[in-house]
């Protein structure tokens, strides 16, 4: 959990620094999250994200008349938010935060919380399911840390909170866990 816990807050606040700068990832997912041996960070390493080639400027801007298509859909299917499934003009910094609480669910539970075959039925399942609480996947979880996973994977963005306060959380969650 400790090591769950300080792995998330490193992702959190490194997107939290590109959200600052207006740069939505849009592809947040292990595979794009590498853990690298650095003698100063604590515990010796540090989380580095990788792959930020369908990362877009958020909001859509229009710049010398061409603007983003929001027809298309960019991202892996089992990482992507709602929104992001409905069309790529619909995304905004809260879309990582979903992908986040996938990434989140993921190594806490050793599985994502959607399974299909398709991207049509994991698309399908983002859209219209409600993830399998991770308190009844793994139980003995923190209440804390289920209430926040659970708002991370919340359907309407509106609710999920921004990638600086889930980098907060997870850091007070990391020091109540390591005390």
């Amino acid at each position: 959990l400790p090591k769950v816990l300080s792995m998330g807050r490193q992702i959190a606040s490194a997107l939290a620094a590109a959200h600052n700068k207006g740069i939505v990832h849009r592809d947040v997912k292990l595979d794009n999250v590498m853990l690298v041996p650095d003698a100063e960070a604590a515990g010796g390493e540090r989380i580095k994200i990788l792959d930020f080639g369908i990362a877009k400027l958020a909001p859509a801007s229009d710049v010398d008349g061409v603007r983003t298509s929001t027809h298309l859909i960019f991202g892996t299917p089992a990482y992507m938010a709602p929104e992001q499934c409905r069309g790529a003009g619909q995304v905004d910094d809260r879309a990582d935060v979903y992908s986040l609480g996938i990434v989140l669910y993921e190594l806490l539970v050793g599985r994502r919380p959607f399974l299909g075959s398709s991207s049509g039925e994991l698309m399908g399942q983002h859209l219209f399911m409600e993830p399998p609480a991770l308190a009844q996947m793994l139980p003995g979880v923190p209440a804390a840390l289920d209430g926040l996973v659970a708002k991370l994977l919340c359907k309407d963005r509106e609710q999920r909170p921004r990638m600086a306060e889930v980098a907060r959380q997870l850091a007070d969650l990391g020091e109540l866990y390591n005390s």
